[in-house]
């Protein structure tokens, strides 16, 4: 299938005024053919000025090929469905609106997969910018909660439960048009904190014998803000986490139980592994780390707790 573009670089919005032109701009700064790409944002129901921003950009950039549209149904898993089906690139690419793609992402993601036919999603190393001083609290098993994705300095497949990160993930349409886009029941939404929709999406393809890689220098800088470490978010994400798994494997009742089975344990070892953190006199690691195991076995009995 011809398409108009080699690639569709997406950003999915929601009040992201301060970050989303930042975001924009980085894809358009790419040493790469401007002819060859398109830049479209989806705002998911903003109430900054975001949207005047985006109109701004456009009206002021004529020669780029840029667009944005307004996704009405709440949560990023239907913003970035949108992005999807809006896209006109052989690739979709997408970024966060408070990330910045770094040189060669644009490059390295067309290059690799026009190398490797059989790939259908790739995704790179995310570096977090803090804006912010990290908490006494703060250990690497929180790495996720502020975006750090980071697999290594060589190029990987990945077969198992690691996946890429929603904000440097690219796949190409045919991954969409075989599998499904989304699953929007599944994914933040306003301030709702459900997680999974991308290990839903990354099982759907893994499942379906597709191959799945990891760039180290298909990379991006994600911007952390103060909130990503207000207790009540980490609380609210870490049941987002087991929320979602609940809802994902839904009709699965044996998978339900090895999921329990697997939190519980993980909790388990979290307090035996935080002794070390209590050798070391730190003891706020060791208790927001059980917190948070404790947190998400919350959200997977209960998972209305996440989108509160």
């Amino acid at each position: 299938m011809k398409y108009p573009y080699k690639v569709s670089a997406v950003i999915c919005s929601y009040n992201r005024a301060r970050f989303v032109i930042n975001a924009v701009e980085s894809i358009f700064r790419q040493d790469f053919d401007k002819r060859l790409y398109e830049v479209i944002v989806v705002d998911n129901n903003s109430t900054d000025n975001t949207l005047r921003l985006l109109e701004n950009f456009r009206a002021t950039h004529p020669q780029y090929n840029f667009k944005y549209f307004t996704e009405t149904n709440q949560g990023v898993s239907w913003a970035r469905t949108r992005c999807a089906k809006e896209a006109t690139g052989e690739i979709v690419a997408y970024l966060d609106d408070d990330s910045e793609a770094q040189p060669g992402w644009l490059a390295g993601i067309a290059s690799f997969f026009d190398g490797n036919p059989d790939v259908y999603s790739v995704g790179g190393r995310i570096i977090p910018r803090f804006l912010t001083n990290v908490p006494d609290w703060f250990s690497r098993y929180f790495f996720g909660l502020v975006g750090d994705f980071n697999l290594g300095d060589k190029v990987k497949r990945l077969t198992g439960e690691k996946y890429p990160c929603g904000a440097n993930m690219a796949f190409r349409q045919g991954a969409f048009k075989r599998i499904g886009y989304f699953n929007t029941a599944l994914g933040r939404s306003g301030k709702g904190l459900l997680a999974n929709e991308e290990k839903d999406i990354y099982k759907r393809i893994l499942e379906a014998g597709y191959k799945v890689y990891y760039l180290p220098d298909v990379s991006v800088i994600h911007a952390v803000e103060a909130n990503k470490f207000d207790v009540n978010y980490v609380k609210r994400h870490s049941m987002g986490i087991g929320g979602g798994e609940k809802l994902r494997l839904k009709g699965h009742p044996f998978s339900l139980i090895k999921k329990f089975v697997e939190y519980f344990a993980k909790w388990g070892y979290a307090i035996v592994y935080g002794i070390g953190f209590l050798v070391k006199g730190q003891w706020r690691r060791f208790y927001m780390l059980e917190r948070f195991r404790w947190w998400v076995i919350m959200g997977f009995l209960s998972p209305d707790g996440a989108t509160l």
